[in-house]
């Protein structure tokens, strides 16, 4: 028992040995099993699932929404403008420290630390004034099933402003939380609660468990970054962290934005740069393979180049046929038949109108002698039935009466289709001239 105590009272003046003598410091040792190293602690974060990185230095600029900032006994000045900055922007940070360098930094969040020697409590451990007691205060998180801390030759906190009190004396706060913008911190005035001998008691232990559960942005904060002692710090915090407000769709896009700011000082190599182009290459290549038919398609003789040209609306066939759905007259019809054949006749025998400027024995006769005797006898069928029809614009005249019966029609169309194939032509083919 006697070493036992001794122990606790070495505890209580090393911060102030290392920080006069500013030798290399062995307390708060994270990767220590002696009585006043923080492998206890260490263990404790990891089991709860956290990564502890214990630092030489601090970039500022490096923290992220994943790390929670834990400072234990600095001797070197903690900014208070960086740490305000930091907590402002959405950062979780915890600062330990009684007689350090983090006096100027509390104050900085609202706090104001004093060297208390004798904290007006109840209880000592053992009865020892250097090891007051402090009870948990509230139902703050972090006072959750604490009870009783027992401290080591602490200081305390007084004048607290905007922040709440957790576990304290009846004169002061030994360890306050609070928030700041969209960050949270942790003030604990007494950093020797973290050693491996302080953790050996129940409240100790579920006080760094509640701190840690209360920073970890619902299992997103991962990384305790650790801080101790003679630690340099560069760098400014960036101006946007975290919102634990900010939901699902906030916290992604944080993500990504996160994921691009980090890729962007992501520099390829010469070699990596020439095996991306390769890759790339070859992609294009399978690519452009499937792209391609594996069958030749149709040959192209460029058919759809052709122009047609259409069919002229007042040709015979096609007269014939808009007489078959009523919208023309057949004794119209019949007038453009008479003046085709009168254009073949005058093509025959090389003289103009003859229907109606030569006798029908004289044109009988040369249109035999011209085309043959067939071509005279188709004629003489037609002629009389052509010269009784009216001009084309009597018959297409609204006010004119003329009317040809179907039966009358088709027995001209048939002799006048006769007397064309006689004189070289088709009549479904012959063109108005």
């Amino acid at each position: 028992m006697k070493r036992f105590l001794l122990c606790f009272a070495v505890a209580g003046f090393a911060s102030q040995a290392a920080a006069e003598t500013n030798a290399d410091l062995t307390d708060y040792d994270p990767h220590s099993l002696a009585w006043n190293g923080m492998a206890s602690f260490v263990g404790l974060a990891e089991g709860m699932g956290f990564e502890v990185d214990a630092v030489s230095q601090l970039d500022w600029d490096k923290l992220t929404a994943n790390d929670v900032v834990f400072l234990v006994y600095p001797l070197k000045r903690v900014d208070p403008a960086r740490l305000g900055a930091f907590v402002q922007a959405g950062g979780n940070v915890v600062i330990a420290d009684d007689f350090g360098e983090g006096k100027e930094a509390m104050a900085a969040l609202g706090l104001l630390r004093a060297e208390v020697i004798s904290p007006h409590t109840s209880k000592y451990y053992d009865g020892h004034v250097w090891a007051p007691i402090a009870l948990a205060r509230g139902d703050h998180m972090i006072a959750t099933d604490v009870g009783e801390v027992v401290t080591n030759h602490p200081a305390a906190l007084t004048h607290v402003e905007g922040a709440t009190t957790v576990v304290g004396f009846d004169d002061g706060a030994v360890v306050v939380a609070g928030e700041r913008g969209t960050g949270k911190f942790v003030a604990i005035s007494d950093p020797s609660i973290f050693i491996n001998r302080m953790q050996q008691f129940r409240g100790n232990v579920q006080l760094a468990a509640n701190v840690l559960r209360w920073l970890d942005r619902e299992h997103r904060a991962r990384k305790v970054v650790l801080l101790r002692g003679n630690v340099e710090m560069y760098g400014d915090p960036p101006p946007f962290i975290d919102d634990p407000r900010g939901g699902a769709v906030g916290r992604s896009i944080m993500d990504l934005n996160s994921w691009l700011s980090e890729r962007r000082d992501w520099l390829l190599t010469s070699a990596a740069m020439k095996g991306l182009a390769a890759a790339l290459a070859i992609v294009l290549l399978m690519l452009a393979v499937f792209a391609l038919p594996i069958r030749r398609g149709p040959r192209i003789d460029g058919a759809w180049l052709k122009f047609g040209r259409p069919a002229r609306r007042d040709e015979p066939h096609h007269l014939v046929g808009i007489s078959d759905q009523g919208s023309m007259s057949l004794l119209l019809i019949a007038c453009i038949l008479r003046d085709q054949v009168q254009s073949l006749l005058a093509d025959a025998i090389v003289k103009p109108e003859p229907l109606y400027t030569i006798p029908e024995a004289e044109l009988v006769a040369q249109l035999s002698a011209t085309k043959g005797t067939i071509a005279g006898v188709a004629l003489t069928r037609v002629y009389r039935r052509l010269r009784a029809l009216p001009s084309r614009s009597q018959a297409a005249a609204p006010w004119s009466a003329g009317h040809m019966p179907r039966r009358d029609f088709d027995a001209l169309y048939r002799d006048v289709a006769e007397l064309c194939r006689t004189l070289g032509h088709d009549l479904t083919e012959a063109q108005e001239v």
